[in-house]
């Protein structure tokens, strides 16, 4: 996790972006663990983004449809749906796309392939660094902002 001092940096980059009219990405976790829930939440607060929450996948699903995202946090394995098929699902709307990050604790061979078959974007392996899990959103939310 990153220290105090990092999370104030992350947060004065933020409030600067914010002051300089850039908006901040939308941002959705789906994940079915309220601990994992509860850390990236914290994680990603503490780098200045601001994080709404779902259980699985048919939720993230009807979070996106209701109010595209413009970055979905997608653990692969959770109840009801799937992360998986949430992705195929959430690339059939016609609407905006959201990038989609796989969050999965499956490191296996073709698991990576596997995400981004199902229109998953990019891959984060559990358990991360915080530092990694910022690093990864930063660079799909200085994407979004110049789409």
């Amino acid at each position: 996790m990153s220290s105090p001092s990092n999370a104030d940096q992350h947060q004065g980059q933020n409030a600067a972006q914010r002051a300089h009219g850039e908006a901040l990405p939308r941002i959705l976790m789906a994940e079915d663990n309220a601990i994992n829930q509860r850390v990236g939440k914290l994680i990603l607060q503490r780098a200045g983004f601001a994080i709404d929450l779902v259980a699985d996948g048919s939720e993230a699903l009807e979070a996106h449809r209701a109010s595209p995202y413009d970055i979905i946090l997608m653990d692969c394995q959770m109840p009801i749906m799937d992360g998986f098929e949430a992705s195929r699902q959430i690339r059939l709307l016609q609407q905006p796309q959201p990038i989609i990050i796989a969050v999965t604790a499956n490191a296996l061979v073709g698991e990576r392939e596997r995400c981004l078959g199902a229109g998953m974007d990019d891959y984060l392996s559990k358990p991360f660094q915080a530092e990694q899990l910022i690093s990864l959103v930063r660079k799909w939310a200085t994407y979004c902002g110049n789409r």
